[in-house]
């Protein structure tokens, strides 16, 4: 048994394109250097799909993650934005929901939960089953 991660960009017809980890990386370091101009001046919805794999193949999905990625005109991934989002996501998880060490209520800086929230999307069951379905090779997709 392995594990696989894929990630899946979809566009606004519901179209999905595989990009691979090693080029959404670049995309994060040197993001000038790395384009998507199919993207530009968006808010393109991603699925980070953890998938199981048998003998090299994948067999089910273990866990999915819904992003928002943002690229400016040019189509050059806004890491400012996503380190942002990422972070809110931590900050959310780790807040204590507006309680102190002793549980008693106190004042929190809530704009980490806006980022974190910009920063997702919930599927429909439809675009649920094509992910799946792309992630473990039933669709075909284009690679980016």
């Amino acid at each position: 048994m392995g594990l696989s991660l894929r990630l899946l960009l979809l566009d606004g017809t519901d179209c999905i394109y595989r990009l691979d980890i090693a080029r959404f990386d670049r995309m994060r370091q040197s993001p000038r250097k790395h384009l998507l101009p199919q993207f530009a001046g968006q808010r393109v919805r991603s699925a980070e799909v953890v998938v199981e794999l048998s003998e090299g193949r994948p067999v089910r999905v273990l866990r999915t993650t819904f992003d928002m990625l943002t690229f400016d005109q040019t189509g050059c991934l806004d890491t400012n934005v996503l380190s942002r989002q990422q972070f809110a996501r931590f900050e959310t998880a780790h807040s204590g929901l507006g309680t102190d060490a002793e549980g008693q209520p106190n004042v929190w800086d809530a704009r980490h939960v806006l980022d974190d929230r910009g920063g997702r999307w919930v599927p429909s069951t439809e675009q649920l089953k094509a992910i799946g379905d792309a992630a473990l090779g039933k669709k075909r997709i284009s690679r980016l």
